[in-house]
């Protein structure tokens, strides 16, 4: 994966030059994969995260389109508007920038395709970030609240964090709808926004205590009275047998 930037019209793109073709303002647009009949759902609630078919771009894939936008009441006034601080901090680039390195340290998180972001006035930006389409998958939330989780999964979830904590990936929204799960039971991690590489720390037992956090609601919305123990101690077993990619810190 190579790293390539080019200037349009109001900002910039970060993409990655192997692509067949280089980043282009369309890719951002529902709009225009709409024309193309290439929109083929959305997650995310409010059109957040669109999957395309990209086969017009580069033969057989399949992406993830998602628009940066605020959580809380805070949206009700800016939604998708960031205070500009260099275009090196902007929510797409960043992100971009963290998945390619964790993609190529051989973790299960999606591949980067392309970053944009759009100048809004002097003070603002709007940011979007293209990524591969994972395999056929549900979330850990989604699976815990039906109470269909596997098993062989939960110390796979476990060795999945421990990687990405050796390798000093820093999720900082780690809960159980960013963890997803395939029918064959692999897990990936997604949605990196505002996440960074760190020095080890205590800040991994923070990722941890977040993921419980998350999972003990989840059991409670799923009509259980608690997080079962046997699976948090499965989760952790997993953790601690896990092995570490090598570090791009």
């Amino acid at each position: 994966m190579k790293e390539a930037w080019r200037a349009i019209e109001g900002g910039a793109i970060l993409y990655d030059s192997e692509l067949p073709a280089p980043g282009a303002p369309g890719w951002f647009d529902a709009a225009w994969w709409r024309e193309r009949g290439a929109l083929t759902g959305e997650a995310g609630g409010r059109g957040t995260a669109l999957f395309v078919d990209a086969g017009e771009v580069a033969p057989g894939a399949h992406w993830v389109l998602r628009r940066f936008r605020r959580g809380g009441l805070v949206r009700r006034l800016i939604d998708r508007h960031y205070l500009w601080l260099g275009e090196s901090r902007t929510r797409g680039f960043a992100e971009w920038r963290l998945l390619a390195r964790l993609h190529e340290a051989g973790l299960p998180v999606p591949r980067p395709v392309a970053a944009r972001y759009l100048r809004r006035g002097g003070l603002f930006y709007v940011a979007e970030l293209i990524t591969t389409r994972l395999p056929e998958n549900r979330t850990l939330r989604e699976l815990y609240t039906d109470d269909e989780v596997p098993p062989e999964v939960w110390p796979r979830v476990g060795a999945v964090l421990r990687r990405m904590h050796d390798a000093g990936a820093c999720h900082t929204d780690l809960n159980a709808g960013n963890l997803l799960v395939t029918p064959q039971g692999e897990v990936f991690v997604v949605d990196f926004d505002q996440g960074r590489l760190r020095r080890p720390g205590r800040w991994q037992a923070g990722n941890l205590a977040r993921l419980r956090r998350s999972l003990q609601k989840t059991a409670v919305q799923g009509g259980r009275e608690a997080l079962a123990p046997e699976h948090w101690a499965a989760l952790l077993q997993g953790y601690r047998e896990g092995s570490g990619a090598q570090s791009p810190v």
